[in-house]
């Protein structure tokens, strides 16, 4: 029989517990710190004549506290007939923020505007505007913001003035897509949207897949299919998954947090914490939900708390109907929590369910067999960027993997110095 000295298993565990604390998900923010946003940082410029300009990409600015004048940027098509996706996603800290995303053409007409304003009892939640600056239907060719090379693009709050004392960092995402093969009969051969809108369907409970750590960010949101997770959010912070839909599907989503027992209920006083499950599409935009019967938010109390959210299905002529989901891609599932401002904050624990429910149908075709360009030379099949997932897969690093990477690790170095130990002692 092999004997590892105790001090040699004490040293080899502890190289193994380095190895899952620098794999494992990072710890909660502090309460009411905003999720990171990425991007690349860019200058940006307050002159529209001279205005910064970028390319398809992720690009990071900040409104500094106090400051008004919109940021100028502009984008040249690289496609004709190209439609141009652009965002501002935003993370606030005061519930007076607000913020403005607006297209213009070299003359200065306007190619649409949208504003968001932050969240008042969750004023840290991600806010989103996005615009889609192409074609006003299937089949018009002819539209000026469609037909010109070049676009300008202000960014900057909602109003003249802005009080705010503290900085409002923010992400530009552009994305462009290619034109139709066939635009003429796309409005015949591309599914419409229903002039009725379909119900609310609930995904099942399916397959339980273990525990797992929504992300502070949006680029290290876990990757989740069917099924339902356990997790757990402190109050204050706000919490990303990853759901990847394909063209003709619906994300559902729901969240159950158990009934909480009179003595667990004495520490919020007179009422328990407010939890909102909100969904994020492929341009990182905070989206209203597409069904009516859903109930997204709600207080954990005595009784048992459901909350549900859905998108979607994804198809191509719904940017002609006012509807969200036009994009394929990763949307993000969102989990939010006020923080408290008189005592510390507490963890929630729930689960979570998610279902990719259709199947993949409704596929335009395209110019290009990859019609999304989404960085510098990086063109994609999905808006987001990121390949469709394997099937029944949560991504190989999830958190049942990293533990897993500590285990084997630990049980690699302990076979190794075993080794040592008795080649040594054969050898004496």
């Amino acid at each position: 029989m092999i004997v590892i000295p105790g001090s040699v298993v004490r040293r080899a565990a502890a190289l193994a517990l380095v190895g899952v604390v620098a794999m494992a998900p990072a710890a909660g923010a502090d309460p009411g710190d905003p999720v990171d946003l990425g991007g690349t940082p860019v200058t940006p410029s307050n002159d529209p004549k001279h205005t910064t300009q970028l390319e398809a990409g992720l690009w990071s600015t900040t409104l500094a506290a106090g400051d008004s004048v919109p940021q100028q940027f502009s984008y040249e098509r690289t496609e004709d007939y190209s439609s141009v996706h652009v965002s501002v996603t935003a993370t606030p800290l005061s519930s007076g923020e607000s913020v403005t995303l607006e297209a213009f053409l070299p003359d200065g007409t306007s190619c649409g505007s949208e504003s968001a304003s932050a969240d008042y009892s969750a004023p840290f939640t991600a806010i989103g505007v996005d615009l889609q600056i192409g074609p006003d239907n299937a089949t018009d060719l002819n539209g000026e913001c469609l037909r010109t090379d070049r676009l300008r693009l202000t960014v900057g709050p909602s109003g003249t003035t802005r009080t705010s004392e503290t900085d409002l960092p923010m992400t530009i995402k552009v994305v462009e897509e290619s034109p139709l093969k066939n635009p003429d009969s796309a409005a015949e051969t591309l599914p419409a949207p229903p002039e009725t809108a379909p119900a609310f369907r609930a995904p099942a409970g399916g397959e339980d897949r273990g525990a797992v750590d929504g992300a502070l960010s949006f680029d290290q949101a876990p990757l989740l299919t069917s099924g339902t997770y356990s997790s757990s959010i402190a109050e204050g912070d706000q919490r990303l998954y990853r759901v990847h839909l394909e063209w003709g599907q619906t994300l559902a989503a729901r969240l159950d947090v158990e009934a909480w027992s009179a003595s667990e209920l004495e520490v919020f006083g007179y009422s328990g914490p407010t939890v909102t499950l909100g969904v994020y599409n492929p341009m990182r935009r905070d989206l209203d939900a597409d069904f009516d019967d859903l109930t997204d938010y709600g207080s954990v109390g005595d009784e048992r708390l459901e909350l549900s959210a859905g998108v979607g299905p994804v198809r191509y002529l719904n940017r002609y109907d006012d509807a969200n989901s036009y994009l394929p891609g990763d949307y993000y599932v969102s989990v939010t929590v006020p923080a408290p401002t008189d005592r510390r904050p507490e963890s929630i624990p729930f689960s979570l369910s998610v279902e990719s429910q259709g199947d993949i149908a409704g596929v335009p075709a395209y110019a290009d067999d990859k019609p999304f360009l989404v960085g510098d030379g990086k063109r994609s099949k999905v808006a987001s960027g990121n390949p469709a997932p394997p099937a029944d897969s949560t991504g190989w690093f999830d958190t049942r993997h990293v533990s897993g990477l500590g285990v084997g690790a630990f049980g690699l170095l302990c076979l190794g110095l075993g080794a040592v130990l008795l080649h040594r002692r054969r050898t004496a």
